[in-house]
């Protein structure tokens, strides 16, 4: 009587994989031609907005007054930005970079702020905007970013482009 139940319950969870396995396997592929066709084509024929942009996370902005280059929990970001040159071949100003050290853990960790120059570079066209997608930040007076390197790249675009929402 137990082998029969054992069977009978194999039985069932074999069929429901069966039935099941192609439409994960469907699933999977849609969302991978997805994937691939943000990537192949970030363009699209949407009206041409004014001015140069860049993100701040996912959200497109002109000349922001700070950038949090990670979006999930705000552990980089730049503020107190003040601009100096703003056009299509680059982006020139100061602020202050800001990272949460993370120890003893992230929601307990201290931040750790320098003075930094930033440089917005790299002019691409994306949802009808100009948007400058590359931010150099590097350290100022000889100082080290909390890293302990004096500069480093980020593209602010990045996250944006992947997640391709309408803004």
């Amino acid at each position: 009587m137990i082998r029969s139940k054992a069977l009978v319950g194999a039985g069932a969870v074999l069929i429901v994989a069966v039935l099941v396995s192609p439409l994960i396997s469907s699933f999977s592929t849609q969302e991978s031609n997805k994937a691939e066709q943000v990537e192949a084509t970030p363009t699209k024929s949407y009206a041409k907005v004014e001015g140069i942009w860049t993100y701040d996370c996912e959200f497109p902005v002109q000349r922001p007054e700070q950038i949090m280059l990670t979006c999930a929990d705000g552990g980089m970001t730049v503020t107190d930005i003040k601009w100096q040159t703003w056009n299509t071949e680059e982006a020139i100003g100061s602020g202050t970079y800001s990272q949460n050290m993370c120890e003893p853990s992230c929601a307990e960790g201290k931040r750790v702020a320098v003075p930094v120059r930033l440089r917005l570079s790299e002019l691409f066209e994306y949802k009808g905007r100009n948007v400058l997608q590359n931010l150099d930040i590097k350290a100022v007076s000889g100082r080290e970013l909390p890293n302990g390197t004096t500069r480093f790249s980020w593209d602010v675009a990045e996250f944006a482009v992947k997640i391709d929402w309408e803004n």
